[in-house]
């Protein structure tokens, strides 16, 4: 059992008698989640790596976005109201 809430790659490699670069080729298909602490730092929870290593860990499902919904466009094919007509002054 762990003591810790977070592993690193390199203790999940370990574990699992894999390399690093193997672990974080796992984390970037998406097998195995993990939290992006920074732009080349990754945790993977306890939780999550017990699920693994049990082969319980499903993907979740990713839901349809259904692309972009149309915007609204005021006044769209309506005229607009007649300007009244006004002669223009002459300069002096």
């Amino acid at each position: 059992m762990h003591t810790k809430q977070f592993l690193s790659p390199a203790d999940v490699a370990g574990e699992l008698d894999i390399s690093t670069s193997t672990v974080l080729r796992l984390i970037h298909s998406g097998d195995l989640p993990a939290i992006a602490v920074s732009a080349r730092i990754y945790r993977i929870p306890v939780a999550t790596f017990e699920m693994y290593k049990a082969g319980t860990l499903t993907r979740p499902a990713i839901a349809p976005l259904g692309g972009p919904r149309p915007r609204p466009v005021i006044g769209r094919g309506e005229r607009l109201p007649a300007a009244p007509h006004r002669p223009l002054a002459r300069a002096r």
